[in-house]
């Protein structure tokens, strides 16, 4: 994701809190593929959603964002994170351990490899008190699902009543606030009507080096007050584009719990981007 535009340089630290009442569970899953590294992660992510499960929080699996290798539906945990926001949320993790590669199987001709990690952790879920706000929705649309590099996205976001929204943009496990920013603080929405963004700039998707398409997943928070994620300003222009710090899922979790359900909602889409 890359915003383009013009700005003063800015370095972020995040810190959070919130008041949190919840419980340590814990979250075991095993991942299977020939990409080590992607293995671990996804193993990890499935941990996280074991974790929700094993607290009482159901939530289902979305095979459209990721495939496992054996062309199965995966749990992705950011889309299960969006479902399960309502629900119960991870602030906080530990003893995470993931296992060496265990060869499982492989082809006749013995050239493809197929292995196992295992990954498990703790986590300590909240869950929230209190009811949603049945009348309270949020809605994001955009032209179409897939783009190339070349072609700006735009966000067409809808509250049912007056709002501040907030965007975040989550790709390769990486977490992001596009707006606010720097250049675009005011996010207040008025009810029922279309909020565009961005404003004023142009959002394009990029394609990872090596890589022939990517999806990235734009997260929409609605809120009846304003509760900013960052302390201070968000983002930094560099070459001419606005380049945001990093958030961990811990930080945003731990965000969206500080928050009361009856005061919040959300709504999400994938987009994939091609060279």
């Amino acid at each position: 994701m890359t915003l383009r535009s013009i700005c003063l340089s800015l370095f972020i630290i995040l810190s959070l809190s919130a008041q949190e009442k919840g419980s340590w569970v814990t979250g075991k899953a095993t991942a299977y593929g020939t990409d080590i590294a992607r293995m671990q992660t996804d193993a990890v992510k499935r941990a996280r959603a074991d974790a929700l499960n094993q607290a009482g929080i159901v939530v289902s699996a979305s095979s459209y964002r990721l495939q496992s290798e054996s062309n199965k539906a995966m749990n992705d945990y950011y889309s299960q994170f969006t479902e399960a926001t309502s629900r119960g949320i991870i602030t906080s993790e530990r003893n995470i351990s993931i296992s060496d590669p265990v060869r499982v199987t492989g082809s006749t001709k013995g050239t493809d490899k197929v292995f196992q990690v295992t990954a498990e952790l703790e986590a300590y879920v909240v869950i929230p008190e209190g009811t949603t706000d049945p009348a309270y929705t949020v809605s994001v649309k955009t032209s179409r699902t897939s783009y190339r590099e070349s072609e700006p996205v735009l966000l067409e976001i809808t509250a049912t009543k007056d709002s501040y929204i907030t965007i975040i943009n989550v790709k390769n496990d990486s977490i992001q606030v596009p707006l606010p920013n720097v250049l675009l603080k005011e996010n207040a929405v008025k009810a029922k009507k279309p909020f565009l963004f961005p404003n004023g700039f142009e959002l394009y998707l990029t394609v990872d080096a090596g890589e022939e398409s990517n999806t990235e997943e734009f997260i929409i928070v609605a809120t009846k007050e304003p509760v900013p994620v960052m302390k201070r300003e968000n983002g930094a222009i560099i070459g001419g584009e606005l380049v945001l710090p990093k958030l961990t899922m811990t930080e945003l979790s731990q965000w969206l719990a500080s928050i009361p359900l009856n005061q919040r909602c959300t709504a999400h889409t994938v987009l994939t981007v091609v060279k």
